[in-house]
């Protein structure tokens, strides 16, 4: 299960997110560098992160590719009916690549993936700057772009 730990406001948390990290033993982080990682610590509650991979491989594709496969492989380890939680900043639709490359590798390795929002950046975004995304709005990945001759 994959889960958005929201903007960095623990009041923006969904219960359900909630609920389900305080449920679930087995939680895995994309990154500890996130305001909402204080709430695991003030709860006691474990998790795994994967900050070392962005320290030991050369590149962002690298890293998320990583992360993608140890989430797989201890996926295929869970007992029948056992679940494991990945957590990450924002909405896990948002700007998130890991959880693309989960969406495509899962249903091929027989694993059954769920994701459950939180609040993105987007949402502060739009509240801050004061309108509504119906009349125009673009997100670009600027890691994606190239330059133009």
């Amino acid at each position: 299960t994959v889960v958005g730990l929201g903007s960095g406001d623990a009041d923006q948390l969904t219960l359900g997110v909630w609920r389900r990290l305080q449920k679930t033993e087995r939680r895995f982080v994309r990154t500890e560098k996130h305001p909402m990682m204080k709430i695991f610590g003030d709860n006691d509650l474990t998790y795994t992160s994967f900050d070392s991979l962005y320290e030991q491989l050369d590149s962002f594709p690298d890293v998320y590719a990583a992360i993608t496969e140890a989430l797989i492989g201890q996926a295929k380890s869970l007992p029948a009916a056992s679940e494991l939680i990945y957590a990450v900043p924002g909405h896990p639709m948002v700007a998130e690549r890991t959880v693309q490359l989960l969406r495509e590798r899962c249903p091929q390795e027989g694993i059954e993936l769920v994701i459950l929002g939180g609040e993105s950046f987007l949402d502060q975004a739009f509240t801050r700057l004061g309108f509504d995304p119906i009349e125009g709005f673009v997100l670009l990945d600027a890691a994606e772009l190239k330059p133009s001759q």
